[in-house]
């Protein structure tokens, strides 16, 4: 398999929940749980904005060190923010050595600047392991 062949957009996930950076963590952690998502990506607040991105590490991390911060913090407090982007024509080589450089496993992904997916590394796992099948 040729990962310089495959695209983002043949990996990504196009059903991604948003959240704005206001919402409390406790919101937050319920709908990652409601739609079984492990990341939420945070909304720009205006065109001059960029993304963000909410993990459930993040969340995980607050719990451990403060668990009061559920309710006391928003997303703004433990976001990633800016949130590197990629568009739906890069290679899967390319974008899994921008995860690597970066130190995440989820980019959302951007045509312009609407987003329009995500892709993780479990998308480019399951590709992996579905092509040696």
């Amino acid at each position: 398999m040729d990962l310089n062949i495959i695209r983002v957009k043949d990996l990504m996930q196009t059903n991604v929940k948003t959240v704005r950076k206001d919402v409390n963590l406790l919101a937050a952690t319920k709908m990652m749980r409601d739609f079984n998502v492990s990341s939420l990506v945070v909304e720009p607040e205006n065109d001059g904005d960029a993304f963000g991105v909410i993990t459930r590490k993040d969340i995980v991390e607050v719990m451990v060190m403060d668990p009061s911060g559920m309710i006391s913090f928003a997303v703004d407090d433990v976001m990633t923010k800016p949130a590197f982007t990629v568009s739906t024509g890069l290679s899967i080589s390319n974008c899994h050595q921008m995860m690597r450089m970066v130190g995440v496993r989820r980019l959302p992904v951007v045509d312009g600047t609407q987003l329009v997916g995500i892709i993780s590394n479990a998308d480019i796992f399951a590709k992996l392991v579905e092509d040696m099948a």
